[in-house]
């Protein structure tokens, strides 16, 4: 009876903790622009949100019905919440990315995870990659991804394109459980042995689509001088496997195997549908930089440094030292990237969709830091004239 007593005084009811969550948002969380993370027993994050008014969005979760709506759950599985105030919403849009990013936590459904809702072609390591279609939060996790490319909105497009471009260049495309060893290791062993009694593991390679790593036959060099025809490909400085495919339905065509020509066309189809993404992303990624000035709460201005539609670094206004770092970063020339770095496409993202809803923030960018703390004090000088003229 002793036991069951001081059990039961050392383990607090959830009900108790939500209403121990409650007190402290109300006592101490101000209705300011931030961000919100809420942790599990084990300090692991559940959750991340933003809000320009972090104490009544918080307090709002506390008003939800249990057990229906899953934030109420969320609230019985949370034994703390924490939250940091910033000057904009554009840095605690900025903030929530980086720490959704970082944490991936499971209450943040797609629609809060950017990575979670795009897709991206991957090309793992191994002695025979291939092009794999991931999610972009499954790929920014993986530790055998050498190169990456995207974003894409939709799989279904990548599956047919990717297709074709492996056929083209016969690269593989069975599971990664499938051994693969090329020539160069095949010819270590004796005829005889088990490694070299193999049978290729789909009709691929007998119809000369692929090169059959999965029965030694190509050599190293060889498979990778393909996957780097691919990656070309990815990156828009080869079209050969398009051309490819114009010549032989004109051949086709002249025969008058218009069947043939037809399906040769939905091969080239695809492979042009997916050209138009990547010129999309490809856009994206080397679009100018800029410097964007955000006015910010209690006079805490910023500057944030955008290359290639990615934040590369921001200053405080105020902080002489912290502008003459981002000015010395701004003269450092930047080799635009070929492919989307998964772990950054979230903060792209963010930028187009911010600056693609809000036309007036054009007048806050400017190509220097000079420039936008120009425009930043012009814009400073109407909001106070505007002021004064209400009063």
């Amino acid at each position: 009876m002793a036991l069951a007593t001081q059990l039961d005084l050392a383990v607090t009811s959830p009900d108790a903790d939500v209403a121990r969550l409650k007190a402290q948002v109300r006592d101490s969380a101000r209705n300011e622009p931030g961000v919100y993370l809420m942790r599990g027993a084990h300090g692991e994050v559940l959750y991340v949100g933003k809000s320009t008014q972090v104490r009544t969005r918080l307090l709002s979760y506390f008003r939800l019905p249990w057990p229906e709506h899953r934030h109420a759950r969320l609230l019985r599985e949370t034994t703390r919440i924490e939250w940091e105030a910033h000057p904009s919403e554009f840095a605690a849009l900025l903030r929530e990315v980086r720490l959704i990013r970082a944490h991936l936590p499971r209450y943040n459904v797609r629609s809060a995870r950017p990575l979670d809702k795009w897709w991206v072609i991957t090309i793992a390591k191994g002695p025979a990659p291939r092009l794999r279609i991931q999610r972009a939060s499954a790929a920014a996790r993986s530790r055998d991804v050498a190169q990456m490319v995207g974003p894409f909105a939709s799989r279904r497009p990548l599956q047919d394109a990717l297709r074709v471009l492996n056929d083209a260049l016969g690269l593989r495309d069975c599971t990664e459980r499938v051994p693969m060893h090329t020539r160069d290791v095949a010819e270590l062993f004796e005829e005889s042995h088990p490694a070299m009694q193999r049978t290729p593991g789909c009709h691929r390679y007998e119809t000369r689509r692929c090169l059959g790593p999965c029965v030694g036959a190509p050599s190293e060099y060889e498979y990778r001088a393909q996957l780097s025809r691919a990656k070309a490909v990815l990156e828009g400085r080869d079209d050969s496997p398009q051309q490819h495919l114009v010549r032989e339905m004109a051949a086709a065509s002249a025969a008058l195997s218009y069947e043939r020509a037809g399906w040769l066309r939905d091969r080239l189809t695809a492979l042009q549908e997916l050209e138009a993404q990547l010129g999309r992303v490809r856009e994206a990624l080397t679009r100018p930089s800029f410097v964007y000035a955000v006015p910010g709460r209690n006079t805490d201005d910023r500057l944030y440094l955008v290359r290639h539609g990615r934040v590369l670094a921001e200053a405080r206004c105020s902080d002489a030292d912290s502008v003459n770092a981002l000015q010395a970063l701004e003269a450092k020339p930047l080799q635009p990237p070929t492919g989307a770095m998964v772990d950054q496409l979230d903060e792209l993202l963010l930028v187009e969709s911010w600056f693609r809803g809000r036309n007036g923030e054009q007048a806050l960018m400017a190509e220097t830091v000079v420039g936008a703390l120009e425009k930043l004090a012009e814009s400073l000088r109407e909001q106070k004239h505007e002021g004064l003229q209400h009063l």
